[in-house]
């Protein structure tokens, strides 16, 4: 009976526990160009820390992987400013994809991961060589990752194209199809242990 009962209680602790955490993928096709201080897309908020805390959407093909619609702020507020996004419930791991159409000049690229109390978790950083092509940054933590700061900080500070920010969520909980499955699980464990009481 004991085992029985522990193999109940190993099903609702499976059932229970969060499962892996699916990635998202923003790749800003659906957002208009044009010039912004903030863009928001469900629990990620992506700002830029610098100047007048501008940055554009634009229509670009630099050296892949960033293509379409991508983020850069050389043209509002040139220099070594830092892109910012926040999730909203933390992130497990984050990238960001960087590239630039220049064959004369290199691009040094910045990626770092903060908790909610700004202590740094994990940094990326690639020197993307004139002759190209661009790169993705990556960051993960176990602690959740509150925001990340990604840069380029080159011979043209700044003038680097941005996109495909994906992220996994920190944490999840049960599907909601799995919780009839926990609650048979509680319930057969607490049937289990009632039985094992009433036969001693």
């Amino acid at each position: 009976m004991t085992r029985h009962l522990f193999s109940k209680l190993a099903l609702v602790v499976a059932l229970i526990a969060p499962g892996a955490a699916s990635a998202t993928t923003i790749d800003f096709e659906s957002t208009g160009l044009g010039t912004y201080s903030s863009l928001g897309f469900g629990p990620v908020t992506i700002t830029f820390l610098a100047g007048t805390g501008t940055f554009e959407v634009q229509n670009q093909n630099p050296a892949p992987p960033p293509s379409g619609h991508v983020l850069i702020s050389f043209f509002t507020n040139p220099g070594p400013g830092s892109f910012q996004a926040t999730f909203a419930g933390g992130a497990s791991s984050v990238s960001i994809s960087a590239g630039d159409f220049s064959p004369s000049d290199t691009d040094d690229v910045h990626l770092r991961a903060y908790d909610a109390a700004n202590n740094l978790l994990d940094t990326d950083s690639f020197l993307i060589p004139a002759s190209g092509p661009g790169t993705t940054l990556s960051v993960s933590s176990g602690t959740p990752i509150a925001r990340v700061e990604w840069n380029e900080t080159g011979d043209f500070e700044g003038a680097i194209y941005w996109d495909l920010l994906t992220y996994e969520p920190a944490g999840q909980v049960p599907e909601p199809e799995t919780l009839p499955l926990v609650a048979m699980g509680l319930f057969a464990a607490a049937l289990a242990s009632r039985r094992r009481r009433a036969a001693k």
